[in-house]
């Protein structure tokens, strides 16, 4: 059982659907869990926000639906740092450079520039000023 009380559920809502239906019933979820962690930040949240992105981001990009998939791998990307704490987490790293790389190859400067900010903010949380 997850966070929520009906997040058990999941599975049986998406079995035998689309990847559009699919992606909506994980982007509700996932808003839900954001919601939750912005009003409590319990580590629980962030946790089951993870792992719900992280199956997101796929059908995001098989939905090709780029611009949205880097969006969520920089908002996945700082979920990582807030589960350890605020410190620079490899996997925020690995997340912000995917988003870049999206950003870049398809045109959207927007998540490219999210992604530069994440990756400029980690270097300079590890002392890298230059």
């Amino acid at each position: 059982r997850g966070v929520l009380k009906w997040e058990g559920r999941m599975e049986e809502m998406m079995a035998h659907r689309t990847e559009a239906y699919c992606e909506a019933v994980l982007a509700n979820f996932s808003h839900a869990l954001r919601l939750g962690w912005n009003s409590t930040g319990s580590q629980d949240h962030a946790r089951s926000f993870v792992a719900l992105e992280e199956r997101r981001i796929p059908i995001l990009g098989n939905l090709q639906r780029f611009r949205d998939q880097g969006n969520s791998m920089c908002t996945l990307a700082i979920f990582f740092s807030v589960l350890h704490r605020g410190d620079v987490s490899p996997q925020s790293c690995v997340y912000f450079e995917r988003a870049r790389k999206v950003g870049e190859a398809h045109g959207f400067f927007t998540v490219e520039c999210k992604a530069c900010t994440g990756l400029g903010r980690a270097a300079m949380r590890e002392g890298r000023h230059e």
